[in-house]
């Protein structure tokens, strides 16, 4: 079964083109959710193995969804266009990557982070 990774990111077509490229190397894509309610509905009903979270969401920030992703301990990387040091307290122990990522960096990090947190695919 497949890594199943919450992509939460409010601008469409980057959405579009980070599910495309992570469902591309294998992943199972949940979302995207462009917002916060979203996100926790979708970790309420299905949970992740692994999430990528832009940081800001148009006018609200993504912070309650990493504290979710933190008491259920799991992982996730943080997407931003804004240096790590002004994200908000909640992104701070997680890898963070500079908008526009590069896939292949995305999907490396990822990979690593799922091995690191034990990810099959199979966790719920």
């Amino acid at each position: 079964m497949a890594i199943r990774v919450l992509v939460v990111e409010d601008e469409p077509l980057l959405a579009f083109d980070i599910a495309q490229h992570l469902e591309d190397a294998g992943f199972h894509i949940l979302g995207p959710a462009a917002s916060v309610e979203r996100a926790l509905g979708i970790i309420g009903r299905e949970g992740c193995d692994i999430a990528v979270l832009d940081v800001n969401l148009g006018r609200e920030t993504a912070e309650p969804v990493a504290e979710e992703l933190s008491r259920r301990g799991t992982p996730f990387v943080t997407l931003s266009g804004y240096s790590v040091e002004q994200h908000p307290p909640a992104f701070q122990c997680a890898p963070s990557l500079t908008k526009p990522a590069k896939p292949g960096d995305l999907i490396a990090l990822l990979r690593r982070l799922t091995a690191q947190h034990g990810s099959d695919g199979g966790m719920r």
